[in-house]
């Protein structure tokens, strides 16, 4: 309940007078903008009970829902261009992303992108090698969809085969942290 109403009074906070996100952070206010405080958070399986089904549209317009993934890992990335901390974490999510995808485990990147345009958050993919796919902006609909355990940007969140929250950091990630709270996650997953 209080993570819901931190998220409304965020979304609340980050709607103005018609001013972008890119105007506000331009003038260096701060205005609307939640940062990480670097929290880690690891959950053991019998401590999971938050159940995160994430649905949306992707930046290159297809369906996307985490309900295709169960039985796989799903980390879940919160992000947005104009985020200087999502720009420092992009290349390590990219490169455990990578190593995980070319070693064949059962591991789905999905992005959740906060408030750019389809074409501003692709360019920023494309500008950083991105290979896994965002979700778009819907005004804070999808974002929602995490229940307000990602009020910060970025969040990452790794979700275990049954869709329960695993792990979660707010704030940027390194790729060290990252790597082994997906390990721990997996190695807690029945064999495939």
């Amino acid at each position: 309940m209080l993570g819901a109403l931190a998220l409304s009074l965020t979304l609340a906070a980050c709607q103005g007078e018609g001013s972008t996100i890119n105007d506000q952070m331009r003038q260096g206010d701060q205005k609307g903008y939640v940062a990480g405080d670097g929290t880690v958070q690891a959950l053991a399986p019998e401590e999971r009970e938050t159940v995160i089904t994430l649905e949306g549209t992707t930046l290159e317009d297809e369906a996307w829902s985490s309900a295709d993934h169960l039985g796989e890992v799903v980390v879940v990335n919160v992000w947005g261009s104009w985020c200087g901390p999502c720009i420092e974490e992009t290349m390590d999510l990219e490169e455990v992303a990578t190593e995980l995808a070319e070693a064949g485990e059962p591991v789905r990147f999905i992005g959740v992108n906060s408030r750019d345009s389809v074409p501003s958050a692709l360019a920023f993919q494309e500008r950083y090698s991105v290979s896994y796919p965002s979700l778009q902006d819907d005004g804070g609909r999808t974002r929602a969809q995490l229940q307000g355990l990602a009020v910060a940007t970025p969040t990452t969140m790794v979700l275990d085969g049954q869709g329960r929250l695993a792990a979660r950091v707010s704030g940027p990630v390194e790729a060290s942290t990252l790597r082994g709270l997906i390990e721990d996650v997996l190695a807690g997953e029945p064999a495939r």
